[in-house]
């Protein structure tokens, strides 16, 4: 796994593999950085009292540790500042770094690139603006109008066939009802033409006039509830524009 940065900063959270413990300390290599290490304290391993570290770590042991000082030769780390939750986060999005690894591999392979040379021009990028190049695959779909500030056409392209070779898109869910009328006597062709363009990852469906059920999808909640906002906002539009009335509602 690479990353853009050499070394964390003070107070960022890390994974970090126990290498060296003894009574009074550990010693531990920093998962996403070449050649950087870490020292913890037996004073930084638990909020309640620890005699022997020993008894408390094992070498080999991966777990989330914070930054508390970058000076010197290692950097100072501690464990009893980590809450349970941020453990969970940072173990959870380290192991989606380690298979953004494989779709920087894929995508070097669709660019005809070196690997590294895909990382350095593209897997950087996405982790600087995303935090990780693994949520910048995620949100490849919904946010492409973001990636085509940061890369040309046929990069953005084959970041979204990874994205969907490599993802399952379909995991959260949001519904929703429409409800379009048109006052004119071709109502049914101006639907069809208010239907015409539907983004990838909703669908719309037919109850009974003049209701639709509308579904998105989406890796995250937060992407479904993108999905379904910008179909709403581009059906909304092509009925106000012939001239009917159009109403949505949540389910």
């Amino acid at each position: 796994m690479k990353y853009y940065k050499d070394q964390p900063d003070e107070g960022d959270f890390v994974v970090a593999e126990l290498t060296d413990v003894d009574q009074n300390s550990a010693y531990a290599d920093l998962e996403k950085y070449n050649d950087v290490n870490g020292l913890i304290h037996i004073s930084e391993v638990s909020r309640s009292w620890v005699q022997d570290m020993r008894k408390e770590l094992d070498e080999g042991e991966k777990t989330v540790a914070q930054v508390i000082d970058t000076e010197g030769d290692s950097l100072t780390l501690s464990l009893k500042r980590v809450n349970d939750k941020k453990k969970r986060d940072i173990m959870e999005r380290w192991k989606k770094e380690q298979k953004a690894e494989k779709f920087i591999g894929s995508l070097a392979d669709k660019l005809e690139k070196d690997k590294d040379e895909v990382y350095n021009q593209i897997g950087f990028k996405l982790q600087k603006e995303f935090e990780t190049s693994f949520h910048g695959f995620e949100i490849a779909e919904a946010e492409e109008d973001l990636l085509n500030e940061m890369f040309d056409e046929k990069t953005v392209e084959k970041i979204q066939e990874v994205s969907r070779e490599k993802i399952d898109l379909k995991q959260e869910k949001l519904e929703g009802k429409i409800e379009m009328t048109f006052p004119q006597g071709d109502g049914l062709k101006r639907i069809k033409r208010s239907l015409n363009e539907i983004d990838e990852g909703v669908e719309i469906n037919y109850i009974s006039a003049p209701e639709y059920s509308v579904t998105a999808w989406g890796r995250t909640q937060e992407l479904a509830k993108k999905r379904i906002d910008s179909v709403v906002k581009t059906i909304r539009s092509k009925v106000s524009d012939q001239g009917g009335q159009f109403e949505f509602s949540r389910a």
